[in-house]
């Protein structure tokens, strides 16, 4: 059966060429003159592919992408602009266009790109990396600082390193340079440094020939190769054994690699995007890391700020995340009580966006088709943070023996939690914001348990 595929374009001239060829392609084209069009297309009917330009005469196009990722099943789509800047690239690319064309172009462009969207992992949440626009979601100075920087570079092949903690969206962003640049019809190879075992890390990323060692009974492309043409990327970088390092260092020095047992160099043509939420500059003193690698991989440094840095964005992500979930598990969760988002706001997210993606996800599904209150929260979320800088504690003028004060606070709340709950050591336990077995030991330690 013939792709369905929704064109969307309000210029008379370019949309029945345009049509003319998706047909002859092959595929079953449906056509839409508006935005409004286009969305009562989607909702109507299911579509494998959209085709749609960023101008549009009753608007932007871009409600048209949003619209076509939060159908259920999500419609991969090909954004066209008549600018054709990096800017409108990178904008369409945040909100999940999966490509890009600029008009005007050749047919042998759009047939490109039609196949890398048809062949391109759907968009998902909570099971795998976020979706394109996960990372960039809301409108706080330090993100629009990080797009910004991504258009600034993303037509050049300059080394980038992206720095941040854990789950803040670093392969996201690193998609977003690949996706903007002239490089995006070529692969986009991510690495995870931290996840490959030390004997392997150089035939992983160099490849080897066979016999090269014990077990090597075929040859093996390494990374470098697949990536020939595209983009590298290497997450969790300050992992990288240092003996590796020097051979990427060289690698990147010379564009070429040699496999393990080789003894020809292969050119390569692809740009490296490092990241990691390690102190490289630490791991330098201290000798665990190449200075003149970090240089290398420094060439234009971008940083991703904690998720607690900036909680203005926290309502705008976990609503994306709701109408995500609700499309891909078809709930129909109308959204979030006031002071589930106000304590969302509050709580510090150590594992950031990732975290705020799961939890939102679990909610979802609990909540089935009602909004989400305080009492579908999980226990570490909806206990009461004492504010110290409120309470009525002052130091006595003699001073304090910090241990005893703190261990015999800790017993009283232990106490009183178990008084409120009769005795249930799991309720108590939440309440304490403690895992049981934990509440137990300390029991135990007391004689209590």
């Amino acid at each position: 059966m013939a792709k369905k595929v929704l064109l969307v374009d309000d210029d008379p001239s370019i949309h029945a060429g345009l049509l003319r060829v998706i047909r002859m392609m092959g595929f079953d084209a449906i056509t839409a003159a508006t935005g409004a069009e286009a969305i009562k297309c989607m909702r109507a009917q299911r579509f494998d592919l959209c085709i749609t330009d960023l101008q549009l005469a009753d608007g932007d196009g871009r409600g048209v992408v949003r619209e076509a990722r939060a159908v259920h099943p999500p419609v991969s789509v090909v954004a066209m602009t008549a600018h054709g800047t990096v800017g409108d690239a990178v904008d369409a690319l945040r909100i999940g266009a999966a490509d890009v064309l600029g008009k005007p172009f050749h047919i042998s462009a759009l047939e490109e790109a039609l196949a890398r969207a048809l062949t391109a992992d759907p968009p998902r949440v909570g099971r795998g990396r976020p979706t394109p626009a996960v990372a960039v979601i809301g409108d706080h100075p330090a993100m629009r600082l990080v797009l910004d920087r991504v258009e600034q570079i993303a037509d050049t092949d300059a080394s980038v390193l992206i720095r941040g903690e854990t789950g803040t969206g670093k392969e996201v962003v690193a998609r977003l340079v690949h996706g903007a640049s002239q490089r995006r019809a070529g692969p986009f190879v991510a690495v995870n440094v931290s996840a490959i075992p030390e004997p392997l890390a150089e035939s992983e990323l160099f490849g080897h020939v066979r016999g090269a060692f014990t077990g090597a009974d075929r040859a093996r492309t390494g990374r470098f190769v697949s990536a020939n043409g595209g983009t590298l990327f290497l997450d969790e970088i300050g992992e990288m054994p240092r003996g590796v390092q020097v051979k990427l260092l060289r690698a990147l020095q010379e564009r070429e690699v040699t496999p393990v047992g080789g003894s020809e160099a292969i050119p390569v043509d692809v740009r490296v995007i490092a990241a990691t939420h390690r102190d490289l500059e630490g791991m330098i003193e201290e000798g665990t890391f190449r200075e003149d690698l970090f240089y290398r991989l420094d060439v234009v440094p971008i940083e991703i700020p904690p998720l607690r840095e900036r909680r203005g964005d926290i309502p705008a992500l976990a609503e994306h995340f709701r109408v995500e979930v609700n499309a891909r598990e078809g709930r129909t969760v109308p959204g979030f009580s006031l002071d589930v988002i106000q304590r969302l706001g509050a709580y510090d997210w150590p594992g950031n966006v990732r975290e705020l993606e799961n939890l939102i996800e679990r909610l979802v599904v609990v909540a089935n088709n009602r909004l989400v209150v305080m009492d579908d929260l999980p226990a570490h979320l909806r206990m009461t943070v004492v504010d110290l800088e409120d309470a009525t504690l002052d130091l006595p003028e003699a001073g304090v023996d910090l241990r005893i004060f703190l261990t015999q606070l800790e017993e009283r709340l232990i106490a009183q939690a178990l008084e409120r709950t009769g005795g249930n050591k799991n309720r108590a336990a939440e309440l304490l914001g403690l895992n049981r077995t934990t509440l137990v030991e300390k029991l135990r330690r007391r004689n209590v348990a």
